[in-house]
């Protein structure tokens, strides 16, 4: 067990471990709320089982009805997660993290191109938002692990892919059913980054607690 919790690392002081934690509730915030707020202010009635999340980001709804507000939502709520990725990024030291957040704020930019007018450029920055925040995920669940809590780590790991796996799948064979799989994909991730930067912030108290003790 303590072979195991001396190979768990992440950001150097446990204090960028929690400003970390903020903009992440900052970032699911935003993701919540434009996406409320798009379906709300959107063109036409919005679909939730059929219209994919990138539809608020329309210039035109599906039935060719004017979509601005609900367009201009959507680039303000992405212009937003991509300066908190940015932000994310320059509190980690590790390269591969650094990577994982760059990829994800420029994902984000990439995003705001309508998807019923440049949609190759824009289906790319969605896969690099969602691909860079499952790797993020995979890496810290494998911390968890090392720190000896297997069994939350393969909680951890089995909710992630088994949300966002069979969304994965279904966008890639261009299932006309992968936008039911959509929502509880993003759920899902967005739940499961939750759950395991709070199991580090657990982590980082116990070590301090222990070391108190030591002292």
């Amino acid at each position: 067990m303590l072979a195991k919790a001396k190979n768990y690392s992440d950001t150097d002081k446990p204090v960028e471990y929690y400003r970390v934690n903020r903009l992440m509730n900052y970032l699911f915030a935003s993701v919540l709320l434009t996406f409320l707020s798009g379906v709300l202010t959107y063109g036409e009635k919005f679909k939730l089982l059929e219209y994919a999340f990138s539809y608020i980001g329309m210039l035109r709804t599906p039935n060719g009805n004017p979509n601005t507000i609900a367009f201009l939502i959507f680039l303000t709520g992405n212009m937003f997660n991509s300066i908190i990725c940015f932000k994310i990024k320059n509190l980690y030291d590790k390269k591969l993290d650094r990577l994982i957040f760059e990829i994800c704020g420029i994902g984000f930019l990439m995003l705001m191109l309508p998807c019923d007018i440049i949609n190759p450029v824009h289906s790319t920055g969605g896969a690099m938002v969602f691909g860079s925040l499952w790797i993020f995920s995979l890496c810290r669940i494998y911390e968890i692990y090392c720190s000896g809590k297997d069994f939350k780590a393969f909680i951890y790991f089995l909710l992630l892919n088994i949300t966002i796996l069979p969304y994965a799948y279904l966008y890639f064979i261009n299932s006309p059913v992968q936008q039911i799989a959509q929502k509880p994909a993003i759920a899902g991730l967005l739940f499961t980054i939750k759950m395991v930067i709070g199991e580090h912030i657990n982590n980082h108290q116990d070590e301090n607690l222990k070391n108190e003790v030591l002292q």
